[in-house]
């Protein structure tokens, strides 16, 4: 059973991944956040414990950057814990 800390909402928002170490940047898009981080679809391949930015481009907003850390590899995508300092600021554009 799959417990959850934080109630999950459903979007579909572009983004871009940059993974720590790496020069380019791979295209995603997270279908899910929580006041906890969020899920974000993509064919990078990733492990647990890696730090990522998330480049997050909603439709009418400035884009927005996001500091995470991977807590769950899933098929086609990554569960990411958002650095709490900035994330209640990035939830103003949903």
């Amino acid at each position: 059973m799959e417990r959850r800390w934080h109630h999950r909402t459903e979007i579909d928002i572009p983004a871009t991944l940059a993974v720590i170490g790496k020069h380019r940047p791979a295209p995603g898009r997270i279908r899910n956040f929580s006041a906890g981080g969020l899920f974000l679809e993509t064919t990078e391949t990733l492990a647990r414990h890696q730090f990522v930015q998330v480049h997050i481009h909603p439709h009418g907003v400035s884009p927005r950057v996001i500091d995470g850390m991977v807590v769950r590899v899933a098929d086609g995508g990554v569960g990411i814990e958002a650095d709490t300092r900035f994330w209640s600021q990035a939830l103003n554009w949903v």
